[in-house]
């Protein structure tokens, strides 16, 4: 009987999709993870979901049960803080500037 419920426990844990790390691309309804799944805006959760753009690749963490979904890194994107130099191209121009100072 106990090697019966410690399979059944095991079985349970195997299928039960707990949390797990996806990747998947920005579109303008959610983040497609493969041709027949894209996740809706909805279910996107994160203060990374402000600062994504259609076309942005991005590591997502999945909750359990799969009702929620949290946007952890945008991937080949760098990381601006303190510190960083960053180039912005204007009108044919170039200019640099250095962080000084980060604000949220």
């Amino acid at each position: 009987m106990i090697n019966e419920i410690k399979t059944i426990v095991q079985n349970y844990l195997n299928n039960v999709k707990l949390t797990s790390l996806m990747i998947g691309t920005v579109v303008n309804d959610g983040i497609k993870i493969t041709d027949k799944l894209t996740i809706p805006n909805e279910l996107i959760k994160g203060n990374l979901k402000d600062f994504v753009k259609d076309g942005d690749k991005v590591r997502l963490i999945r909750n359990h049960g799969g009702q929620e979904f949290y946007i952890a890194e945008i991937i080949n994107r760098p990381l601006i803080s303190k510190g960083t130099t960053i180039t912005l191209s204007r009108d044919g121009q170039t200019y640099e500037y250095k962080v000084e100072d980060v604000k949220l």
